[in-house]
């Protein structure tokens, strides 16, 4: 199958709107409204009322493009973050990286956390199956825009994209893409069991769960960047892994199981 699909969906008054602005807004939207209603049970007395919960959501989301954009170039393409630095603002033309949203999001919501007296942990587990959703779309719209392809292949459903060569590729994006649906359902299963009750659990599961499932992707991903035998993207993963079973040392939940 050859893939190539314009990235503009449809222009307006000379705007072009494009795939990936599409995926951005919904993202979005998705945190906000389904966030909203989870806040509600992980936040319990201390949830917040709609304009704040906007508001929080719309700079958590600011920040996370933007610590998105900055990890893409420092992690991956360092050289054209030291020498031309204004490329971090070209949004339309792709390139994210998730653990560099993430540590946008962290940041921000750190400082966020500490001055509304909310625990952090606590403010993730809310945000966390909303994320899985949003990535679920941006990855969408990576292979619409036939960008992050997958490493060559010979199996029947790999995909040409004519802009990069003309050999069959895995649709390592729409692996992500089902990965991050997956991570979708097994964090709702855990949220409905009452696990929320758990400060840090959901929030430890997604770390673990991304890492793991990201890992194992790289396999089959175009690899970018090396960091001694494993990808750039391996190596941020092993990072998250750590931190989940950090998390889980820290706020003990083997011991609330058990109890």
């Amino acid at each position: 199958m050859i893939w190539n699909l314009n990235p503009i969906a449809f222009s307006f008054m000379g705007l072009d709107v494009r795939w990936y602005g599409i995926s951005y807004i919904l993202g979005f939207f998705i945190t906000l409204f389904l966030g909203w209603r989870i806040q509600n049970k992980v936040l319990k007395d201390k949830s917040l009322d709609k304009k704040s919960w906007e508001t929080l959501c719309f700079w958590i989301f600011l920040f996370g493009v933007i610590g998105g954009r900055i990890g893409h170039f420092l992690f991956y393409s360092p050289h054209i973050f030291l020498d031309n630095p204004t490329e971090i603002i070209k949004i339309w033309q792709g390139g994210m990286s998730i653990h560099g949203g993430i540590i946008g999001a962290i940041i921000f919501a750190f400082f966020w956390s500490k001055k509304n007296k909310i625990p952090l942990l606590t403010l993730f587990d809310a945000l966390v199956i909303p994320l899985s959703l949003a990535l679920c779309l941006g990855r969408i719209s990576n292979f619409i825009n036939g960008e992050l392809v997958g490493r060559v292949t010979n199996q029947e459903w790999g995909i040409i994209f004519p802009h990069i060569d003309n050999l069959l590729r895995h649709p390592s994006q729409l692996y992500e893409a089902g990965k991050n649906l997956i991570m979708a359902l097994i964090l709702t299963i855990f949220f409905f069991k009452k696990y929320n009750n758990k400060t840090g659990f959901l929030t430890a599961m997604f770390f673990f769960l991304y890492g793991i499932f990201r890992f194992s992707i790289e396999f089959f991903r175009e690899p970018h960047g090396m960091v001694g035998i494993l990808t750039t993207g391996q190596f941020l993963c092993v990072i998250m892994i750590i931190i989940s079973f950090l998390l889980a040392w820290s706020q003990k939940f083997w011991h609330n199981v058990n109890n």
